[in-house]
C-alpha cells in the first residue's frame, strides 16, 4: 500500500485523489495526527501541503509551503547514503514519484543549508493520479526520521571496525587462551611472530607448548591468581622452528562466562628478540671495549665541557700512579701542575670552539720528570652541539728525542749543502765584483768614461744578482715582504717572454701560449716571476744539449677542488723535453737544499722556493716526469675577482732632494757612511750616531729639532724600535724610517712591522732610499 493510503486509509485517499480542490480540513486533521512527516506536491513540483510534524521540523530548516522543489533543494542538501555525494535532482524520491514511480523506504542524509545538524531519514513516495489512474497530478512524500537508529548502527559498525583494527591491524601479537591451555583465538601478528602458517595451525597447538620452558606458564598462572593482571612481563616463547622468541607482554585474566568455570587469559605480546640479542651483543662489545682500553698502550679519556673527567682508562695507574677513580670527577687543575693544567684546558677550548679534532703535544708530569705526549682531542657531538671532549694519547718522549737527534743531523747536512751552494754562487758574484772593481780603480783617469761606466755597471749587476740570491733565501723561508695584488698571468708571462731567452740561452727553443680568457690571480708579481724563472732555469739545466721549453697559461673549464684549498681554475704549465727525473729525485725535489746537480753547482733552493711561493698564494703543484721523457710542472691558482691592479711604473728621474734634518743611526760603519753620503748628496742635514745611546745624546743636544729618524732595527743594547719609542715620547709627531736586512719575523720580534711602520729593506740604492725618505717626510701624520 502506498504511503498516503497507509496513513489515512483507502477511502479518504480515494476521495482526495478524485477531488480537484485543495485538501480539506478533514484530511489535514488526519494528516496532522500522523507521527511521520507528510508532504504533498502538485504536478508543477510545488509543495502544497505539509502535515504538522513536517511543518514543525522543516520550518526550522527554511521549508515553506508553495515553494518549488528546486527552492526546497536550495534549503536542504540531500546526500546519497552510499556514495556520500549530493543526489541529482532527477534521483530524488519526489522527482521519481512525479515521473510515476513508486519509491519505498529509501534512505537519505539531509543537511540544512542555513543551520541545523545533519539527520537521516527514510523516504517513501507515491504518484497521485487523476480519475481513471491516468495522468500524474502530484505526489505524496512520507519521511520518517531514523537519525537515532542510524547513529546507533554506525556506532556499532565503528566499534566493530575498531575492534578488528586493534585485533588484526595491531603490530603486537594478541592471543586468547583458556586457563586449561586451549587457544581460543589469535591475530595474524601472533601467527607471524611464532612462525606458523595460519591462525588455525596456531590454534591447534596447546598453550603450554608455546613456552620455551612450560614451567614458566605455571609460574605465570600463580602470579595472576591475586592481581589478575600483569604488565610488561617478560617471557621466552618457542617458535614453530624451535627457536627462542623473547617477548614482553601485558596479560589479563577474564572471568568465565555464566555456567562455565576457569576463565581465560588475554595476552598482548611484543617481540623483543632483536633487542635481547642487541643487548647481549652490546654486553659483549662493552666487555671487549673494556679489555681493549685496559691493554691500550696509552691513555684514553672523556671530559665534560667544564673540564671534569667522566672517563679515564686503566693505563693511568701504570703511567701516573693514579687510578681511574682518582681521576674521574676531577678537573685538570685538581690533578696536574697549574702550568700544565692551563695548557690542557686551552687545547680543550680549541676543540669546543672549532668543533674539529686537534692533535697537540702536551707535557705531562711523570714520577721521573716531564714526558712529551702526543694527544689527539676530538669533539663528541650530541644534538648538533659539542657535548663532551674525547682524547687519546701516547708517550712520544723517546721518539721525540730520536727525532730531535735525526733532525739535528739533517740540519747539519742541509747547512753543509746550503753552505756549498751559496758559497759557490757568492764566490762567482764576488769574483765579478772584485774583478771589475779592480779594473775600475786602475782605469780611473786613464780609461774612457764609457769603459769605466761598463765596469761599474757590471759591479751593480752582480750586486743585484746577490740581492736576488738573498731574496731567494727569504722566499724559501717565507719571510719576504709580500705585496699581493690582482694580476693577469698572461701579461706577466708576455713581459717575461723577452727576458727568458737571454736567461735560458739560444740552445733552448722557447714557446709561450696564453689563452684569450683573462687568467686573474691574487699574488705578488715578483714572486710569480721568480717561480717562472726558477722553473725555466731548471728546465735549461735539464737540457744541456738543447731542447724545447713550453710555457702555457689558461683557465680550466672545471675548477679543481681539494681539502683545505679554494677551487683552483687558473693553471700555468712549464714543460721541457730534458733528461727528466726518477722517483727518488721527485720524492725530494721540493725539500730545501736538495739538488740533483753536481756538488757546488746549486743551492737547492729553486724548487723549494717555488713550492713556498705557490703555497703562500693558495695554490698547488703537480709534477709529471720520467727519465729521458722530460718534465712537466702544472701550477694551479685560485681565481681572483675584480680587475687587474696596476702598479706604478718605475721612474727614471733622480731621487728627490730635501732640506730637513735627519738623525741617522746605524751600527755598521760601511752602511752608515754610505747612507750619510747619499743623504748629503740629496741636500739633507745629517746627524750621525753609531748606536742608540749616542742618538739619545744627539737628540738631547738638539732639543728635539730633528725632522726624521732613520735607524737600523737591530742594534746592540738599544734597538731601533725602543729608540723610536723614546724619541716619540717627547715628540709624538717625529717621522721614523727603519732599515733592516733581516727577515720579517726577526724584525717583528723587535717591535717593528706593526701598524703604519715604514721600512726599507737592505740592500737599497741611493734612489730607493731618497724616494722612501721623501715619501715618509711628505706623508700626513
Amino acid at each position: 500500500m502506498d504511503p498516503l493510503k497507509k496513513a489515512i486509509g483507502p477511502e479518504l485517499f480515494a476521495a482526495f485523489a478524485e477531488s480537484d480542490a485543495e485538501p480539506g480540513q478533514f484530511l489535514a486533521n488526519i494528516a496532522d495526527a500522523l507521527p511521520d512527516e507528510l508532504f504533498l506536491f502538485d504536478k508543477d513540483r510545488r509543495l502544497i501541503f505539509a502535515n504538522a510534524a513536517a511543518q514543525r521540523n522543516f520550518e526550522l530548516r527554511g521549508v515553506r509551503l508553495g515553494e518549488s522543489l528546486d527552492r526546497l533543494r536550495g534549503a536542504l542538501r540531500i546526500f546519497d547514503p552510499v556514495t556520500q555525494t549530493l543526489m541529482a535532482p532527477e534521483l530524488l524520491p519526489v522527482s521519481r514519484a512525479l515521473r510515476g514511480e513508486t519509491v519505498d523506504r529509501a534512505e537519505c542524509q539531509i543537511r540544512p543549508t542555513r543551520h541545523g545538524a545533519t539527520f537521516w531519514v527514510e523516504c517513501s513516495a507515491q504518484p497521485i493520479r487523476g480519475n481513471g489512474g491516468g495522468e500524474v497530478r502530484g505526489a505524496v512524500l512520507v519521511i520518517r526520521d531514523i537519525t537515532d537508529r542510524k547513529k546507533h548502527d554506525l556506532a556499532i559498525e565503528a566499534a566493530d571496525q575498531l575492534r578488528d583494527f586493534i585485533y588484526q591491524g595491531n603490530m603486537a601479537g594478541i592471543i586468547h587462551t583458556t586457563v586449561d591451555g586451549r587457544i581460543l583465538d589469535c591475530n595474524d601478528a601472533m601467527v607471524r611472530m611464532l612462525g606458523y602458517s595460519s591462525r588455525d595451525e596456531l590454534k591447534s597447538v596447546r598453550a603450554p607448548q608455546l613456552y620455551f620452558d612450560p614451567r614458566e606458564r605455571e609460574s605465570l598462572l600463580r602470579l595472576l591468581s591475586e592481581p589478575r593482571r600483569l604488565n610488561e612481563f617478560e617471557l621466552c616463547l618457542r617458535a614453530r622452528d624451535g627457536s627462542r622468541r623473547w617477548v614482553i607482554s601485558n596479560i589479563r585474566q577474564l572471568d568465565p562466562e555464566p555456567g562455565r568455570v576457569g576463565g581465560s587469559l588475554v595476552c598482548v605480546v611484543t617481540d623483543i628478540t632483536e633487542r635481547k640479542l642487541w643487548e647481549e651483543t652490546l654486553r659483549q662489545s662493552e666487555q671487549r671495549f673494556a679489555t681493549f682500553m685496559r691493554h691500550l698502550p696509552g691513555i684514553a679519556f672523556v671530559k665534560d665541557l667544564n673540564g671534569k673527567y667522566v672517563y679515564y682508562n686503566e693505563s693511568s695507574w701504570a703511567l701516573f700512579r693514579k687510578r681511574p677513580e682518582d681521576i674521574v670527577g676531577k678537573t685538570d687543575e685538581e690533578l696536574w701542575p697549574p702550568e700544565d693544567a692551563a695548557l690542557y684546558r686551552k687545547n680543550d677550548q680549541e676543540v669546543v670552539e672549532s668543533g674539529r679534532p686537534v692533535e697537540v703535544t702536551e707535557s705531562v708530569t711523570h714520577e721521573d720528570g716531564k714526558h712529551a705526549w702526543l694527544i689527539g682531542k676530538f669533539p663528541i657531538i650530541e644534538d648538533g652541539k659539542v657535548a663532551l671532549i674525547g682524547g687519546i694519547g701516547i708517550d712520544i718522549t723517546e721518539r721525540q728525542t730520536l727525532q730531535e737527534q735525526l733532525t739535528q743531523g739533517r740540519k747539519m747536512e742541509a747547512l753543509g749543502r746550503l753552505a756549498g751552494g751559496v758559497a759557490h754562487d757568492f764566490n762567482n758574484l764576488l769574483t765579478v765584483i772584485s774583478g771589475y772593481g779592480q779594473l775600475a780603480l786602475e782605469a780611473n783617469g786613464n780609461a774612457p768614461p764609457a769603459r769605466l761606466a761598463t765596469y761599474i755597471q757590471e759591479i751593480l749587476t752582480s750586486a743585484q744578482r746577490a740581492s736576488g740570491l738573498t731574496g731567494q733565501l727569504l722566499a724559501f723561508s717565507r719571510r719576504q715582504i709580500v705585496q699581493p695584488r690582482v694580476l693577469d698571468l698572461r701579461d706577466l708571462l708576455r713581459n717575461m717572454e723577452r727576458l727568458l731567452p737571454r736567461m735560458i740561452g739560444e740552445h733552448v727553443d722557447l714557446t709561450m701560449k696564453c689563452g684569450d680568457e683573462p687568467c686573474l690571480i691574487r699574488a705578488d708579481a715578483h714572486q710569480i716571476e721568480q717561480v717562472v724563472m726558477n722553473l725555466a732555469i731548471n728546465a735549461r739545466d735539464a737540457m744541456p744539449l738543447g731542447g724545447t721549453l713550453d710555457i702555457d697559461c689558461r683557465v680550466l673549464a672545471e675548477p679543481i677542488e681539494g681539502p683545505g684549498l679554494e677551487p683552483l681554475s687558473v693553471v700555468v704549465e712549464v714543460a721541457d723535453n730534458g733528461i727528466g727525473m726518477d722517483e727518488a729525485v721527485k720524492a725530494q725535489m721540493f725539500e730545501p737544499f736538495f739538488t740533483s746537480k753536481d756538488k757546488g753547482k746549486g743551492t737547492g733552493l729553486g724548487l723549494s722556493t717555488v713550492y713556498g711561493i705557490v703555497s703562500q698564494a693558495g695554490g698547488k703543484i703537480e709534477v709529471e716526469s720520467r727519465p729521458g721523457e722530460g718534465t712537466r710542472f702544472r701550477i694551479y691558482f685560485p681565481p681572483a675577482a675584480g680587475k687587474v691592479e696596476e702598479t706604478a711604473p718605475p721612474t727614471l728621474d733622480k731621487a728627490p732632494v730635501g732640506l730637513e734634518t735627519v738623525l741617522l743611526v746605524e751600527d755598521e760603519d760601511s752602511v752608515r757612511t754610505l747612507a750619510e753620503t747619499i743623504l748629503l748628496r740629496l741636500g739633507y742635514r745629517v746627524l750621525v750616531a753609531e748606536s742608540g745611546e749616542k742618538a739619545l745624546e744627539i737628540w738631547e743636544a738638539r732639543a728635539g729639532r730633528i725632522d726624521i729618524l732613520l735607524t737600523d732595527v737591530i742594534m746592540p743594547r738599544l734597538g731601533g724600535s725602543d729608540l723610536a719609542h723614546k724619541l716619540r715620547a717627547s715628540n709624538p709627531k717625529l717621522k721614523v724610517l727603519f732599515m733592516s736586512g733581516y727577515t720579517d719575523d726577526m724584525i717583528a720580534s723587535h717591535g717593528v712591522l706593526a701598524g703604519e711602520t715604514q721600512l726599507i729593506q737592505k740592500p737599497f740604492t741611493a734612489e730607493a732610499l731618497g724616494r722612501k725618505l721623501r715619501s715618509v717626510l711628505d706623508a700626513r701624520t
